[in-house]
């Protein structure tokens, strides 16, 4: 049902499920899924109210897309701190505008226009192709939404859509435009270049008390802060603990074998090959052809077929689809080939390039399978009453490392680490377990805090205790002046390089040559192959690339390189244009891309005029109230 929901793209359910935005400003969504049991509007939009309950719906869904990318599940107060939540609102603020601009403009979607699009849309029909009622009613009752509200709602995506349409549709980018542009994205240059390294500069002096101040109080909070860190402990319960202290008895061994044996014994293999025939006729005289000494290749080879077509690999008896080809195919001896037989698409002549005989199992061989695979699934079973032992004692005000005990567990302590699970030096702890979950639940918690028993995807249990948060900080001057001042030194050093570079490069734009300048550094310039636009490397950082073809051909400039300190020189020796390129297919997809880039900046400008027309306020109270932030009073405006 999911795969189905995913994708439609027009309508109700990708609104609800995948959040498919039209253009950057989110033209899809929807008005309202829940009764909000207190009123509260986030925001509005020329006397168009948006509620709180359906912005925390859809701030809720962006986030879990998010936290993919994470790694683990985001809070709503971390997403708050990220910014998440003000670009799903300005989303819904998108939307809802053109909605009331489509209203102002007449726009309004039939009752026949709606019902048909319902009708046809692949979320609501069944394994006919065609609208299935019961399949309908079944996703409306998951998602919690009513027909009424199905109906409002298309209404309003259809209406917005006839808006979308008539300001973005038909735009065209006219040839002399679009060729510009793709000669320009595609022009190449090439360049001879001379890298200078800090070295080639003095080093800096001791810097006085007033510059460190200076530079410690405009970089200290971006250079030197400190994030937070936590010090906990945790336990661990996995089935392959508890499988440890289970015992299987010999009977119960043999009687898994024997109910098992099927699964442990190696089915007899054949390298099949096979060639179809229309009609028996002709499978005969194929067979014939073979007997007067044609090869089963040959006769592929006739039919036009690439060895891929006729090999079909090695099978078990059970991987042929049909019985009529399987029997046969395993009544060959090794190289022989069938008389024709009648298959489900024809007649065919099979071959048995290669047998591969049976291996029986036998109860040894897989013992210590069945014991480890016994032992883990009764585990499972035993693995919840073990945890709430633990749970029990807990309950009875145990510290965690005493009701660990009862089951002779121990707590592993993990030094301090950041919510990315790094510890002081940089360096991720061996106590820390892969497990993402277990550190979120730490970063979840407070000193004194009992975390409630969590559990792990393969099925085991957890509980975490924190000891310590030193909480994110700024280190006070005094306490990393040695690393001030190395860091001071650093791009003290780095400035001067930058001058040099300018120095240089200024040089070669009155005349010098590049020859000369490197020549006093003890060096000699490179040639570069083609450079592209937008390109990086370990030498050319993008700023680099960028100053490149900012200068005409001849013209000297500079850089960072890509990778370290150093600088690099560049003089732009040719420059080669793009436009031998903007020819063919490639060319058209590009200027059709072109139009639609184009189309999406009209379209982003009109909904921003009509949210300016209309006006916007929004309540960072409500906002703060629904995701659970601080209490914040006031309205702004957007």
């Amino acid at each position: 049902m999911l795969n189905k929901l995913r994708k439609n793209a027009s309508g109700f359910v990708a609104q609800i499920f995948i959040g498919l935005l039209v253009l950057s400003f989110a033209v899809w969504g929807i008005n309202d899924i829940f009764t909000p049991t207190i009123d509260t509007t986030v925001a509005e939009v020329g006397g168009e109210e948006i509620d709180g309950n359906l912005f925390l719906f859809e701030y809720q869904r962006d986030l879990n897309q998010r936290s993919q990318a994470f790694g683990r599940q985001l809070t709503r107060n971390e997403g708050q701190t990220l910014g998440f939540d003000r670009q799903v609102l300005d989303q819904m603020i998108g939307r809802t505008a053109l909605d009331v601009a489509a209203r102002d403009l007449g726009l309004v979607a039939g009752e026949e226009l709606v019902i048909d699009d319902i009708r046809t849309d692949p979320a609501f029909q069944g394994p006919t192709g065609q609208f299935d009622r019961e399949t309908f009613q079944q996703t409306l009752f998951t998602n919690g939404v009513s027909e009424e509200f199905l109906i409002d709602d298309r209404k309003r995506f259809i209406a917005r859509q006839q808006l979308v349409e008539a300001v973005s549709q038909g735009i065209e980018v006219p040839d002399g435009f679009a060729r510009q542009m793709y000669s320009v994205i595609n022009e190449t240059r090439k360049a001879r270049y001379v890298v200078l390294t800090p070295e080639m500069v003095d080093a800096p002096d001791e810097p006085t008390e007033e510059e460190l101040t200076s530079f410690y109080e405009v970089r200290g909070q971006g250079l030197f802060r400190e994030p937070e860190y936590r010090t906990f402990s945790y336990v661990l319960m996995t089935p392959e603990n508890v499988a440890q202290s289970i015992e299987i008895s010999e009977e119960a061994l043999r009687d898994e074998y024997t109910a098992r044996k099927a699964e442990f014994d190696v089915p007899e293999r054949r390298a099949i090959e096979q060639i179809n025939y229309p009609t028996l006729e002709e499978a005969q005289a194929a067979r014939a052809s073979l007997n007067e000494g044609k090869t089963f290749a040959a006769l592929a080879d006739d039919q036009g077929l690439a060895p891929e077509d006729f090999r079909l690999g090695t099978l078990t008896r059970n991987q042929l689809f049909s019985e009529d080809i399987a029997d046969p195919a395993f009544a060959l001896e090794e190289g022989q080939v069938s008389d024709p037989v009648e298959g489900p698409l024809g007649y065919v002549l099979i071959r048995a390039a290669q047998v591969i005989p049976a291996v029986e199992s036998t109860f040894e061989d897989v013992r210590d399978r069945l014991r480890t695979e016994l032992a883990r699934d009764r585990a499972f079973d035993e693995l919840f009453d073990l945890a709430n032992q633990v749970e029990d004692a807990r309950a009875g005000g145990a510290p965690l490392a005493d009701s660990a005990s009862v089951l002779g567990l121990v707590p592993t302590s993990v030094p301090a680490v950041t919510q990315a699970g790094l510890g002081r030096d940089g360096r991720r702890p061996d106590a820390l377990p892969t497990d993402p979950v277990v550190l979120a639940t730490a970063y979840d918690t407070r000193p004194g805090d009992e975390a409630p028993m969590g559990e792990l995807d393969d099925g085991s249990f957890f509980w975490v205790e924190v000891s310590n948060i030193s909480e994110a900080r700024t280190p006070p001057l005094e306490e990393v002046r040695e690393q001030v001042i190395e860091t001071w030194k650093t791009e003290e050093r780095e400035a001067s390089l930058l001058r040099l570079a300018a120095d240089l490069s200024a040089r070669i734009n009155a005349g010098e040559t590049i020859e000369k300048i490197a020549a006093e550094f003890g060096r000699a310039p490179i040639e570069t192959p083609e450079l592209r636009r937008g390109m990086s490397n370990e030498t050319f950082s993008r700023i680099a690339i960028n100053n490149l073809f900012s200068i005409n051909e001849g013209e000297a400039t500079y850089g960072p390189v890509g990778f370290g300190n150093s600088v690099v020189i560049m003089q732009a020796t040719d420059v080669i244009s793009g436009d031998a390129l903007a020819e063919g297919d490639e060319f058209s997809s590009f200027q059709e891309q072109l139009a639609g880039a184009v189309a999406d900046d009209l379209m982003v400008q009109y909904v921003n005029a009509v949210r300016n027309d209309l006006g916007v306020t929004v309540n960072p109270q409500a906002v703060n109230y629904v995701i659970g932030g601080e209490d914040q009073r006031g309205g702004a405006g957007m």
